[in-house]
């Protein structure tokens, strides 16, 4: 099989810690036996895309040229929703040609992990998520083989190989290609926040919930802990449009870190809630803002991490008053999420209007990346989902 398509090809950064992405004609080849060929519907952008394409090549095992992209909705062999026939590799057993999907994050299924019902801590999940593949896909104009398979499907691009790993069927889930569009990114953000809260927070309505930035995973986190009757929830952001969109979605609490009168989150924390976050969720990755959400943890508290800090970053902690704390400091990929089970379980919540992701998203052609960007980057949007158009 060769097949041409549109991507959003990422080469490395000319400027530090800057995505340099152009869309560009690839070539694909072929697929292997556990793989689909879909055209791609809607892809959702993610802090994540940006990042692992704005890092130096040789950085933690990134090379260029690659396309990222994995928060999408396809449909396998175009039957109801595109116009080209597709096909699947000989062991795809999850879906059949016309079925709607939506993507997450790729697993091995096989290691102790993925066993266990924890694929996000998958052994192979660097190597199959950040890193990809470099068999399926080159550059049109000079045959230079391009990374793909990222998360196991790099779905900015129009049509792609994607990992039946990464694909949930939503057949009998949604009920017409607009919805479909909205749910595109379920897959990774909200589904992170979801599950930070849900699965690694494991929060009660006893506990007052600290969640710093927010994206798409601190409102899921929000949505969450709503949902789950958290006593407080305590959001933070410097935009302050997205801090009135929180209060709609469940915030208690708010703290705007521009304003003039903030000093510290540890101080603006114990002023509203003078023993602390029992759960703190932080999604920034701001040096400062870690460690100052450590200490607005209460003792015994669950301190989880998810924003990615700088590279080289290392947070210090007084051993002897962490002992004493009780306090746990965890890292969080993907929520600890079975995307087969939380997908479906954020679309019975967005049903029932507890998670109402249709505030958070707006849609963008996939040729306006850039502004959905810009967007993203000054706050004027929170979940930028790029429409492709199908031929």
């Amino acid at each position: 099989m060769i097949a041409k398509t549109q991507a959003i090809v990422a080469r490395e950064p000319t400027e530090p810690l800057k995505p340099n992405w152009a869309m560009e004609e690839v070539t694909l080849g072929g697929f292997g036996d556990d793989e689909m060929l879909v055209d791609m519907i809607a892809t959702g952008i993610c802090h994540t895309d940006i990042v692992l394409s704005s890092v130096p090549a040789g950085a933690i095992g990134i090379a260029y040229p690659k396309i990222v992209g994995h928060e999408g909705i396809r449909n396998p062999v175009g039957v109801e929703l595109a116009s080209i026939v597709r096909e699947i590799g000989k062991n795809v057993k999850t879906v059949q040609p016309g079925d709607p999907i939506l993507l997450s994050f790729y697993s091995c299924r096989t290691c102790e992990q993925c066993r266990t019902e924890h694929p996000a801590y998958c052994d192979q999940f660097a190597k199959g998520n950040y890193i990809g593949r470099q068999d399926t896909m080159e550059t049109a104009s000079d045959s230079q083989p391009v990374w793909s398979q990222f998360f196991g499907q790099s779905s900015f691009a129009q049509t792609t190989v994607a990992s039946e790993a990464s694909v949930v069927n939503v057949k009998n889930l949604i009920k017409n290609l607009d919805e479909l569009k909205l749910l595109a990114p379920l897959g990774c953000g909200f589904q992170t926040g979801m599950g930070a809260i849900q699965n690694i927070g494991l929060a009660t309505p006893n506990d007052v919930v600290l969640i710093t930035g927010l994206g798409a995973v601190g409102m899921g986190a929000i949505m969450t802990a709503k949902i789950l009757k958290c006593k407080s929830i305590i959001a933070v952001d410097r935009v302050k449009s997205r801090l009135e969109i929180a209060k709609s979605l469940g915030a208690t609490h708010i703290i705007d870190t521009s304003d003039s009168a903030f000093t510290t989150l540890y101080e603006a924390v114990r002023r509203l809630i003078p023993l602390g976050a029992s759960v703190a969720i932080e999604t920034t990755g701001v040096p400062t803002i870690i460690e100052q959400s450590v200490q607005a943890t209460t003792p015994r508290g669950r301190f989880i991490q998810i924003g990615v800090p700088p590279l080289q970053y290392e947070l210090s902690v007084n051993l002897t008053q962490h002992i004493n704390s009780g306090r746990s400091i965890m890292g969080c990929i993907e929520g600890d999420c079975v995307p087969e089970n939380a997908i479906p379980q954020m679309i019975d919540w967005y049903r029932s209007g507890n998670f109402p992701i249709d505030k958070l998203v707006e849609y963008f052609d996939a040729t306006d990346y850039e502004h959905a960007l810009r967007k993203l980057k000054n706050g004027e949007t929170i979940k930028p989902v790029l429409i492709w158009e199908q031929s």
